[in-house]
């Protein structure tokens, strides 16, 4: 059976990766990385380049048993943090990926939102150059901030933030964090979250993969934050079925930069259907958009 292009360019990664690996056993992300600037895909399409790139990480991560906070974000959560930026966002817009790891979720939302700039800001010095190099490999603009993202950076007035937050403690005690514990150490996805939000323009949004339990557990100063601070827009519950147990689970969630008290509109509380489920998937995104049309009658 023939090869599809896809097939063949991951083959062609593999192997690379593969001959790269022998002078660089330390890391086979180091030698991905590398790998990519040796391959040439210019009679691939991007999406097949990009899957590509996808299931050559995928192959390396289980070979180097990378930890949690460094999977790749499933595709099709990817595309429906797509499209819940294309309804906010009808053109041009600059979107901040906070924590941006390699840069494929940005990658995935580039895909489908052609006219976004992206920006990342990335501390695990491995995986920014992992993301300069995916730039490379898919010709594609995106200015990365290799730094701790709770430090000062030269970036503001973002249209819009991504995150798929890396869950767990901030080793160190912050303040002038709503979300930080008075006490010992905050959560890092709650401090990231918070982060992002600054750096968005008035209006702008967040779209943020954060624990299914984030309003429930330890949740006094997310609650606090979401009170006084910024306006829950959507909290989108992921299916079970794409997490290993119900305790990893996690939910969409989105909010606007605007005060709680300039929006009176309701929360959009949804369960995702199985994304395998077309049908289901198709009412379920209809279900989002009227939501968010209605909404924007009532503000004209």
């Amino acid at each position: 059976m023939e090869q599809s292009k896809l097939e063949i360019l991951y083959q062609i990664i593999i192997n690379e990766v593969d001959r790269l690996a022998e002078s660089m056993p330390e890391s086979r992300l180091d030698a991905l990385g590398e790998a990519l600037y040796e391959v040439d895909a210019s009679d691939t399409t991007y999406t097949d380049m990009r899957k590509a790139f996808q299931f050559a990480y995928l192959k390396q991560s289980k070979e180097e048993k990378i930890q949690a906070n460094h999977q790749l974000t499933p595709d099709s959560i990817g595309y429906l943090i797509s499209h819940i930026l294309g309804l906010y966002n009808r053109e041009s817009f600059n979107l901040l990926d906070i924590g941006s790891g390699s840069g494929h979720l940005s990658m995935t939302v580039k895909e489908q939102l052609n006219e976004v700039n992206l920006h990342g800001v990335e501390i695990d010095p491995s995986l920014a150059q992992l993301n300069v190099a995916l730039c490379e490999y898919l010709k594609t603009k995106m200015e990365i901030y290799p730094q701790n993202a709770l430090e000062d950076m030269f970036i503001d007035d973002m249209d819009a933030v991504i995150g798929d937050l890396p869950i767990g403690y901030y080793p160190v005690e912050v303040e002038g964090y709503v979300t930080a514990f008075e006490e010992g150490m905050s959560y890092a996805h709650l401090l990231l979250l918070e982060r992002g939000m600054q750096l968005v323009k008035p209006g702008g949004v967040g779209v943020f993969i954060v624990p299914s339990n984030i309003l429930e557990s330890h949740s006094d100063t997310i609650k606090t934050y979401i009170k006084e601070h910024v306006s829950l827009k959507m909290f989108l519950t992921l299916p079970e079925t794409i997490f290993k147990s119900k305790d990893s689970g996690k939910s969409i969630m989105v909010l606007e930069n605007v005060k709680p008290s300039e929006d009176n509109r309701d929360v959009l509380l949804l369960k995702v259907p199985d994304f395998k489920n077309a049908n289901a998937i198709k009412t379920f995104l209809n279900d989002l958009n009227n939501w968010y049309d209605n909404g924007e009658n009532e503000t004209k």
